[in-house]
């Protein structure tokens, strides 16, 4: 197990969160070294991407797939705060855990489409954070919890049953669920630190795989007859 020093002092709230988004916490820049330490750690532990034999630039777009500010690909909202990372994908792809782990959830929701919430429990802070993944926007889960197996984990808090997965659990594959584009097959990961009754800490999944920090180039438009430009090329 790999205990991380105390991380909730260090964060924020997400900026810009839309009324239709629970709330969520960021690193706050103030902060900057002590969350490059922690991305160095996950980037030493060499976890794969959740698509293999892909090379990672080659499927995030430029303009709307990094973590942090850009022009919202489907709503067209200027300054939309991403909190993960968006692949650009086929049907065909599919889509593995980071890292070995705990199935938390699997469902349907309007933004995410079809996801999965997967807890890495080897992975903790010392003020009781869990790292988690979550694979969103896929064609269906693949790993799920049964009608009965739901009941009895919403009478046992989410502690019973237990249903492992590994680094070679197929998930699902890449899909337009949820509030993605027409056409355009992806995977939104979401990487973050959460701990029950207390707003996840989501942090840059593309720093776990590199020392570079990618921001999009939208990130600063915010004039409709730029952003209308945008999508028209």
């Amino acid at each position: 197990m790999f205990t991380l020093p105390p991380i909730a002092h260090t964060t924020k709230s997400r900026p810009n969160r839309p009324l239709y988004e629970k709330p969520y916490h960021i690193p706050d820049e103030k902060y900057q070294d002590f969350w490059a330490d922690i991305y160095n750690f996950l980037f030493a532990i060499d976890m794969p991407l959740p698509v293999r034999d892909k090379e990672l630039d080659t499927c995030i777009n430029e303009a709307y797939g990094y973590f942090g500010y850009r022009v919202h690909p489907v709503t067209k909202e200027a300054k939309y705060f991403h909190a993960g990372l968006s692949f650009d994908l086929s049907h065909e792809d599919a889509v593995y855990p980071l890292r070995d782990g705990i199935l938390e959830y699997a469902g349907y929701g309007a933004a995410n489409g079809h996801y999965i919430l997967i807890s890495h429990p080897d992975i903790v802070t010392e003020d009781g954070y869990v790292f988690h993944t979550m694979y969103c926007h896929l064609k269906k889960p693949l790993v799920s919890f049964s009608s009965y197996q739901k009941m009895l984990r919403e009478i046992s808090l989410a502690s019973y049953p237990i249903i492992p997965v590994t680094t070679e659990t197929k998930l699902g594959t890449a899909s337009v669920s949820g509030l993605s584009r027409d056409n355009h097959p992806g995977l939104y990961l979401q990487c973050s630190f959460r701990k029950m009754d207390t707003p996840p800490i989501v942090i840059d999944p593309y720093r776990m795989y590199t020392n570079e920090i990618k921001e999009n180039t939208t990130r600063d438009i915010i004039s409709a007859k730029d952003i209308e430009k945008i999508y028209t090329n």
